[in-house]
């Protein structure tokens, strides 16, 4: 949501004055306009119909008196004071979540909506508990309406600045200021290869020479993509999520970081086997659920929130993954160190 020239301020003195609920619903349908890149996406993304939705903003650029958005062939961004209205919209549907909250609790009910942002490739972990939360979440709220939606690592936390999501399931490595992280469970990682029926698993020394490519998986953030960059080898290329990586690793000319967990729970044409040497490679990262600190959301995100972390704390997943970060916070560095008894990759 880039803004523009600061010529679409507006220049009157006109007092907006009381806002109705027609404005309301229109300032609802420029934010998800906003977050969704423009009037066909948001069309799309949350099932709007494309006449109304552009009406929708005409009639609330009138009302406003400004352009609020730049629409055309060279793509949507925001103007300087659709930035303003963007925060002023974010800001009323918190005092909207505020208000249903206190009414909610006067009345001890769940209602309204939870939407959770989870990153991706967590369903094969054993210790992720995220589904048992939420089936105990349906029993307990059944009229509030939950939706999933799966993220890249690094794109998690700003889906929940943005106000696409209320919480979300994240690595703590990409953990932001002004986010709460509440430890759930941890994920271990290898270095692993799928080498041709024909040949043995190629030694971390011997990648170079025998030709092996290493997968570094790209980030917005380059985060954890760091230590695929430290392995030497005959060359590298990119990919763009887990499951990219590991089609490049079974190509059997790549190696490439994946969990454990997606590793024993993937049936592939050739089986995942760890690079022979790089034992001292193997990582550990503690997983959270995140929320920003200072917004006020709903009872029912609340609970959601709280059943993640009861659900794994009496599983017994969330004291190891507290631990993780206590360590990481002590030996001063970022995210999960590697596993205890190995010493730490060079970066």
């Amino acid at each position: 949501m880039s803004g523009s020239s600061l010529s679409f301020l507006p220049s009157s003195r006109l007092q907006i004055g009381r806002l109705n609920e027609l404005d309301l619903r229109n300032m609802r349908v420029f934010r998800q306009v906003a977050d969704a890149g423009g009037l066909t996406a948001a069309v799309d993304r949350f099932g709007l119909e494309l006449s109304a939705t552009s009406r929708a903003l005409r009639a609330l650029e009138a009302r406003l008196d400004g352009v609020l958005c730049l629409r055309g062939p060279k793509g949507f961004s925001l103007t300087e004071y659709g930035r303003h209205v963007y925060r002023a919209a974010a800001a009323i549907e918190d005092s909207v979540d505020q208000a249903r909250n206190a009414i909610s609790q006067a009345h001890r009910t769940y209602e309204g909506e939870v939407r959770i942002a989870v990153v991706d490739n967590c369903l094969t972990n054993a210790n992720a508990y995220i589904s048992d939360a939420i089936e105990l979440f349906f029993r307990i709220a059944p009229a509030v309406s939950v939706s999933v939606a799966i993220y890249p690592p690094d794109q998690l936390t700003a889906a929940i600045r943005d106000r696409e999501v209320h919480l979300g399931v994240n690595s703590i490595e990409m953990s932001e200021p002004g986010f709460d992280s509440q430890p759930l469970f941890v994920e271990h990682a290898r270095l692993y290869c799928c080498p041709q029926p024909d040949e043995a698993p190629p030694h971390l020394k011997r990648l170079v020479t025998r030709g092996y490519g290493m997968v570094v998986r790209r980030f917005v953030r380059e985060g954890a993509g760091l230590r695929s960059r430290a392995v030497a080898a005959a060359w590298q290329t990119q990919a763009s999520g887990l499951e990219a990586v590991a089609t490049l690793i079974n190509t059997g000319r790549c190696v490439g970081f994946l969990p454990d967990h997606y590793v024993t729970g993937t049936r592939t044409r050739r089986p995942f086997v760890q690079v022979p040497g790089s034992e001292h490679l193997s990582t550990s990262t503690a997983f959270c659920v995140v929320t920003e600190r200072d917004r006020s959301v709903s009872q029912a995100v609340r609970a959601m929130r709280d059943l993640l972390m009861s659900i794994a704390k009496s599983r017994g997943t969330s004291p190891e993954a507290a631990a993780l970060i206590g360590a990481s916070a002590a030996s001063g560095t970022a995210g999960a160190p590697p596993r205890p008894g190995s010493p730490r990759p060079p970066l």
